[in-house]
């Protein structure tokens, strides 16, 4: 068991260590990801402890987290979620998770909406009085299954379109993750991929009709900047995350739990993430977290309160994550368990 042990501290330790180093060193390919909504955290739990929740994400909340967390739902889970994100935008989701037979099934689905948009151009950069409107939507069906008590593997499919304008794109990914349980103060050790996929095209009449309007206009086709404008294809924000969480302190009416986790873009430097979460009586939890490695992110901080209402298991979670120069984001989510 000792063995055991010491492989996986040895492996938790060399992936923060690559990490750690790669935050130092420079990354070509920031900004080459399209389809950035599905990198928003979009619950509260996790946004308060600095998006460490790969490993300690438990029941529904692991259908953004890790698919492989929701195998530990015992009946029925929903949640209800609401991020105010930057620049005006929104981000809801609803999940919910159903233990069927020795599995469990997810629903979830994420919508990041805004504001109509005033169009301009070169003649009336004020507004022409007509408007735009864009959104970016992700349906992910999940299944996690136990392997055995201390061990769960869980995957999900998911359909993910965007619009802006005249313009749209669409296609499916995959997320896979685990989660294994020790007995060393609860350490959990929990591994997500995330959005593996196919590139997203943008098709629409912009796109599609703006080579046969520049050649009507004399410009040549090579050289036009207003053809850089828009890509047709957009990868997608693949992510890799590793992380572990640990139960130092667990007496009758209190529990600290400790995360940290490793966050891999495939589109930006390697980052690290931490939090630290204390639980009262398990009726009310108090949270922080800090992240390294982000432009502007960095602290974050929480709070929730659980309690059974009638047999239901009910839980309200809020959390506020500091933005830098950007502001700040809020996220607020009702949980209820059958």
């Amino acid at each position: 068991m000792k063995n055991i042990y010491s492989r996986m501290f040895s492996l938790i330790a060399l992936c923060f260590g690559m990490s750690a180093i790669s935050l130092g060193q420079g990354f070509s390919n920031v900004g080459y990801a399209g389809a950035n909504f599905l990198k928003i955290p979009v619950e509260p739990v996790g946004a308060a402890l600095g998006n460490s929740l790969v490993a300690s994400a438990k029941g529904v909340t692991g259908l953004y987290w890790n698919p492989g967390a929701i195998a530990f739902t015992e009946g029925t889970e929903i949640v209800l979620s609401r991020v105010n994100w930057l620049s005006d935008t929104r981000v809801s989701f609803f999940g919910i998770a159903q233990k069927v037979g020795p599995g469990v099934l997810g629903l979830s689905v994420t919508a990041l909406t805004m504001d109509d948009m005033e169009i301009t151009t070169e003649t009336s950069p004020n507004g022409t009085g007509t408007y735009f409107s864009s959104g970016s939507y992700a349906i992910g069906l999940s299944c996690g299954v136990k392997i055995i008590d201390r061990f769960s593997f869980g995957g999900t499919v998911k359909y993910i379109y965007e619009y802006i304008w005249e313009t749209h794109a669409s296609t499916y990914a995959f997320d896979f993750g685990s989660v294994y349980v020790t007995n060393f103060y609860n350490m959990r050790i929990g591994m997500r991929l995330a959005n593996f996929g196919a590139e997203a095209i943008f098709v629409g009449s912009p796109i599609d009709n703006k080579p046969d309007a520049v050649a009507q206009s004399g410009i040549s086709y090579s050289y036009d900047p207003r053809l850089e404008r828009v890509s047709r294809e957009s990868p997608l924000p693949q992510i890799f995350n590793v992380g572990i969480s640990i139960d130092p302190v667990e007496m009758e009416g209190h529990k600290v739990t400790i995360t940290a986790a490793v966050n891999d873009p495939n589109d930006n430097n390697s980052q690290l993430e931490f939090g630290a979460q204390y639980a009262w009586q398990d009726m009310m939890f108090l949270r922080a977290g800090y992240k390294s490695g982000f432009d502007e992110q960095n602290f974050s901080l929480g709070l929730g309160v659980k309690a059974n209402v009638g047999g239901i298991d009910s839980r309200l979670d809020f959390a506020y994550a500091a933005f830098g120069r950007l502001g700040g984001t809020s996220f607020l989510s009702l949980r209820v368990g059958f």
